[in-house]
């Protein structure tokens, strides 16, 4: 993952869009809204939802992130952060690149699940978690760490 994500805490000028409410996306989004920023979530299933803690005060918008009008009801336009954290790699690199480079969002963060696909994002100045690596990462430190 890069650094340089800052969430601020002026909710009014802090729009930040998860898009993916599994367990990932819903985590990430309930954090993110307790530090006082606006919040939308977009899933393709309403029932996803529920993962959201019931203080959860942001929005939540039942779509496709990949169709421009979902994300543009969603106010992309305004957004300062968008994270694409599906199950669906190709679609988070999809929502990363267009939020970048069609609605200039400062910060986006992708999922992918292959480090392979790291450079499609970087190279675009998109930030990148790949799971599987920070997995083995730490199975690796603490296998070196056992004795």
């Amino acid at each position: 993952m890069q650094e340089g994500f800052s969430f601020m805490t002026n909710r009014k000028n802090n729009l930040t869009i998860v898009v993916g409410c599994g367990t990932l996306g819903a985590r990430v989004a309930n954090e993110i809204y307790h530090t006082g920023a606006n919040v939308i979530v977009i899933d393709r299933t309403a029932d996803s939802f529920r993962r959201l803690e019931s203080s959860f005060g942001g929005q939540t918008i039942v779509g496709d992130s990949c169709d421009f009008e979902v994300l543009k009801r969603a106010d992309i336009e305004k957004a300062t952060t968008v994270i694409a954290v599906t199950n669906f790699e190709n679609n988070n690199i999809f929502v990363g690149q267009a939020a970048k480079a069609l609605f200039h969002v400062e910060n986006v963060m992708v999922r992918v699940l292959h480090k392979d696909k790291e450079s499609l994002c970087t190279n675009m100045g998109i930030s990148t978690i790949c799971p599987a690596q920070l997995s083995a990462d730490e199975v690796i430190e603490l296998y070196r760490g056992r004795d």
